[in-house]
């Protein structure tokens, strides 16, 4: 029997992010070779600083190679970038990174092959793979967090676009406002805001919602609401199967969705509320690392 030599290949994941570079080894079936290695990114010290700090991570996750082949190192940074060029573009979170070539540097200074591409399309790729999508065709992933983060995934492959912009809707408009402005933690906090009349960070208010308090499962549910507009204008278009969403408040999806599913059928055509799924990550904070590990196996995106 032949040996398959490419069963035992590893790929380094890198998640880069504006508070947080976490890095890891994986396997072509998403399992990861010890923990990740997490560093602040100091994207506002500089650049020097967080260009040592990510390859240090890098690093200890090549170390735990042992000896064994690692094929790439795959990153799913925050955006805009070139990922042809694999060039930082004006990412507001990097802005010490603005023009980075990101990719020419980390092969030059560690001599292994380098891919990119942005954290939406890492989120949404490790989950079609390994994840809540996996089996399914047409997997859409959303993080809710900071801002809004979109990636679409075909077949195993990821859907860039003409340029690479697939999925890139922080200026596109809904319920009133951005993509950015209201399906993140600051969307919910200022619905916090209005129920309770106090602030409160998105931690908090999902601890008081947990504890049954008022205001904060109302500011859940209006968030659910807006929810349903922002993912039925991109089921219209694109027709998944599912959608994943993570992020630091899709941590609270029990809190937000009973009123995202009532809502969403008023947004879609009837065959699509019918069939839709909508469930949360089954990855965690770990999947913008395993989906660029799983960008380096994966090959080919969709342009």
């Amino acid at each position: 029997m032949a040996i398959d030599e490419k069963a035992s290949d590893l790929a380094v994941g890198v998640d880069l992010g504006g508070t947080k570079i976490a890095a890891g080894l994986f396997d072509r079936e998403g399992r990861a070779l010890g923990g990740l290695s997490t560093v602040p990114t100091e994207a506002h010290g500089p650049p020097e600083r967080t260009i040592e700090n990510l390859l240090g991570a890098v690093g200890e996750a090549l170390a735990r190679a042992e000896g064994r082949r690692v094929i790439g190192i795959g990153f799913g940074s925050t955006g805009p970038l070139d990922p042809t060029l694999g060039v930082l573009l004006e990412a507001e979170s990097l802005p010490r990174l603005h023009g980075f070539p990101l990719k020419a540097t980390v092969e030059a200074r560690i001599g292994v092959r380098v891919s990119i591409t942005n954290d939406g399309n890492a989120f949404a790729l490790a989950e079609a793979l390994h994840g809540a999508g996996r089996g399914r065709g047409i997997v859409v992933g959303v993080t809710l967090g900071t801002g809004c983060g979109c990636g679409v995934v075909i077949h195993g492959r990821i859907l860039e676009g003409a340029t690479a912009n697939t999925g890139e809707l922080y200026r596109a408009p809904v319920a009133g406002a951005t993509f950015d402005e209201v399906l993140s933690g600051r969307g919910l906090a200022r619905l916090y805001l209005q129920e309770a009349g106090r602030e409160a960070p998105g931690a908090d208010i999902s601890r008081l919602a947990d504890a049954g308090d008022p205001a904060a499962l109302r500011a859940f549910g209006a968030f659910g609401r807006t929810v349903a507009q922002g993912l039925g204008i991109i089921a219209s278009i694109v027709d998944p199967h599912v959608f994943v969403l993570g992020g630091s408040v899709a941590a609270s999806f029990r809190h937000f969705e009973g009123s995202l599913q009532r809502d969403l059928p008023a947004y879609v055509a009837p065959q699509v509320a019918a069939k839709l799924e909508i469930v949360p990550s089954a990855l965690g904070p770990g999947a913008g690392a395993l989906g660029g590990a799983a960008l380096v196996f994966s090959g080919e995106t969709i342009r």
